[in-house]
């Protein structure tokens, strides 16, 4: 019971990161969104609001937890 919620973050990232080496075209494509959306803050940086707002990222989140 100790162990069950432990390095979930870490698992999960680095599943979207594997998810996305083995499709590169909904990398690029996620890519496009986030650069977009770092162009409009017009800084390094984006806030909250503005990364909840990226439809892509939010599916891509998602389906890597579904699967």
């Amino acid at each position: 019971m100790t162990l069950a919620g432990m390095d979930t973050t870490a698992n999960s990232l680095a599943r979207v990161l594997e998810l996305l080496a083995d499709h590169p075209d909904a990398q690029e494509k996620l890519r496009e969104e986030i650069l977009g959306a770092v162009e409009a803050a017009g800084s390094n940086t984006v806030d909250y609001e503005s990364l909840m707002a990226l439809p892509y990222l939010d599916a891509v989140c998602r389906e890597t937890l579904r699967v």
